[in-house]
């Protein structure tokens, strides 16, 4: 049985003005359940976090883009999603979690709709697991699409990077990573991420700070991450809420404001901030 999780707060105004076309990278749409059901192997009941919230927070933000990434609590029915970009009509693309028996067809039709990826994950039931990413990327690579990774970076990557490297496919790793700030950016596995981003087919989202914080808010402990990855590649970092923040069950649930304003601790130019918000996830998502 699932343990129940809480669901967002609503978000206050930022002090960071977002440039034009800023973009939240990473989001979920939950329900409404009565249309969309929860699979039944999941790992967490979420209260429903439907598309209208959803539009609240991007004003609130002043964020005009957002990738839907398909949530696990609905396993691998997409509907919800697809929902959720057609609705936004041009301004979200999606990325799925499929069974590894999809057909090319199914997969040209997401490509239409405005999917762009596919993710894989070692932490959640209802996702795909790892197993089947170097048969799926090559199937990707006629659509230009990329292979997202959720996984345990301090423990996990370094066993993959020899698979990851030779994708033929971009790259994008979830939450830098999921390393905390008592790993350090001297950790073994989060060099190795930084040399997969230097190779330029590796992209991180710089989000889920408020998950592996040791400090709380306003997150500083963990920029010492997000300045490594920039210093980096700058052209290959993006920018995330993670809302509606599912499995928080023993954290304050975060402001997003909050997670805005700590690219302000980044230390980065307008320019940077331009890309990492707005023009390396047009790129990315290819948005016109």
């Amino acid at each position: 049985m699932t343990q129940p999780c809480p669901g967002p707060i609503p978000a206050t105004k930022p002090q960071l003005k977002a440039p034009p076309g800023a973009c939240d990278t990473h989001a979920h749409i939950l329900g409404p359940y009565d249309r969309f059901p929860l699979n039944e192997n999941r790992s967490y009941t979420a209260p429903e976090s439907p598309l209208e919230d959803f539009e609240v927070l991007l004003e609130t933000l002043g964020l005009e883009r957002a990738v839907i990434v398909h949530g696990s609590a609905h396993g691998t029915m997409l509907s919800a999603t697809e929902d959720a970009i057609v609705r936004m009509e041009g301004r979200a693309r999606g990325v799925a979690v499929v069974e590894p028996d999809i057909t090319d067809r199914e997969l040209e039709r997401l490509n239409e709709v405005g999917f762009r990826g596919l993710r894989f994950t070692t932490l959640l039931r209802g996702g795909s697991g790892v197993a089947n990413i170097e048969t799926m990327a090559e199937r990707l690579k006629p659509l230009g699409w990329h292979v997202q990774l959720f996984i345990d970076g301090p423990t996990q990557l370094a066993g993959m990077i020899p698979m990851l490297r030779d994708l033929p496919v971009d790259l994008v790793v979830d939450h830098m990573g999921h390393f905390t700030p008592s790993d350090g950016v001297d950790h073994p596995a989060f060099q190795e991420l930084l040399e997969l981003v230097r190779g330029g087919r590796c992209w991180v989202k710089l989000s889920g700070a408020y998950r592996k914080t040791e400090t709380g808010a306003p997150f500083h402990d963990m920029t010492p991450f997000a300045q490594a990855l920039i210093e980096v590649r700058p052209d290959r970092m993006v920018w995330a809420t993670d809302w509606p923040h599912v499995m928080l069950r023993d954290r304050e649930m975060p402001d997003d404001a909050t997670s805005l304003d700590w690219a302000l601790s980044w230390g980065v130019d307008e320019a940077t901030m331009r890309a990492i918000l707005a023009d390396n996830p047009a790129e990315l998502y290819g948005f016109h």
